[in-house]
């Protein structure tokens, strides 16, 4: 069966915005001759037949942001989606959720962006995950305005608000090995807020600029799920022990701390455990957790503002923002 042509491809075949292709096909003046050439030309040859979203598409806004994030990641973001609600109820704009990680066959990334699409959201925010280098490319693709969270990027219509993890991991390692502790891990899971490729290389110049060497296999990849990673980790731990013990956030945290006390590891005082977010899992975890203090909320507020500072064309001072973060010292390092 012949697959049906949508505004889409038209978009995509003739290099233009879906705003451009809809003008056109509303007969609008403002569009140059040679580029309204170039759409006829290229719907006429995918015979490409217009409905009525594609005709409105040029004629109104939504006033609709559209917010894309694994599941997998809803524990590091629950907090961020109220800076994200309440700024856009504030600004007057409707706020639609979509996640990704969904079961079955296809690929969920571009099924979840088509929707975004579909629905005219405005624009979107997007946050990291091991796929954003993708969804990156599919909103460039489509020219929808968007802000990225947890990923330093900037480009025509494309902001970002992030946490340096390089700098975090660097000045940690860094006390760490000042301190005489140089056997330290990182245990990485596969998704995660901040960008974890910067924090191993802020591990890794830490122990460059101290002159020390670093760990053989020091990076230890778990799963996003404490059901899946504690287990791992209490294999791990069969013939592993850490002077520190990094994480890129609070969960896998929690798992090292509850493995390594399970193989009679005391922490801190045979090994120190720090996380990262200061989310619920740092207070419940026992003993109380380290861990780095990042301001998710206004993360989502500052998003929110900059995707709207976007749509309306307004001035924007700092493209890629970047948020304070904060060492909370507790029971699990000394």
């Amino acid at each position: 069966m012949k697959k049906k042509v949508t505004i889409y491809d038209v978009a995509e075949a003739a290099d233009v915005s879906l705003a451009t292709v809809s003008r056109v096909i509303n007969g609008s003046n403002v569009v140059k001759p040679a580029t309204r050439e170039r759409v006829l030309e290229t719907i006429k040859r995918l015979d490409f037949k217009p409905n009525q979203i594609a005709r409105g598409l040029a004629t109104s806004k939504t006033t609709t942001i559209a917010v894309v994030f694994p599941q997998s990641l809803f524990g590091h973001v629950k907090d961020m989606i109220g800076g994200i609600g309440d700024t856009g109820r504030t600004l007057d704009f409707n706020i639609i959720m979509y996640t990704t990680d969904e079961l079955g066959l296809g690929n969920p990334i571009e099924e979840v962006i088509e929707k975004v699409i579909k629905s005219r959201a405005d624009g979107v925010v997007l946050f990291n995950n091991n796929c954003i280098d993708k969804e990156i490319d599919l909103i460039k693709k489509y020219r929808i305005p968007a802000v990225v969270v947890g990923y330093k990027i900037s480009d025509e219509d494309i902001c970002s608000v992030y946490v340096d993890a390089k700098s975090i991991a660097y000045d940690m390692t860094k006390q760490f090995i000042e301190q005489g502790k140089k056997d330290i891990c990182f245990v990485r899971a596969t998704q995660n807020l901040v960008d974890l490729n910067d924090f191993a290389k802020g591990i890794e110049e830490a122990f460059k600029d101290s002159g020390e060497t670093l760990p053989e296999d020091y990076i230890v990849d778990v799963s996003n799920h404490y059901e899946e990673s504690y287990p791992q980790l209490k294999e791990y731990f069969d013939n592993h022990k850490h002077d520190v013990v990094l994480t890129g956030y609070d969960k896998e945290a929690v798992a090292v701390v509850n493995a390594a006390i399970d193989h009679g590891i005391n922490v801190p005082e045979d090994m120190q455990v720090v996380g990262m977010m200061d989310t619920s899992y740092a207070t419940i975890c026992r003993p109380p957790l380290t861990t780095i203090h990042v301001p998710v909320y206004d993360m989502g507020a500052i998003a929110i503002r900059l995707l709207t500072k976007i749509l309306n064309h307004e001035e924007i001072d700092e493209a890629e923002v970047p948020m304070h973060y904060t060492f909370i010292k507790r029971d699990t390092t000394k």
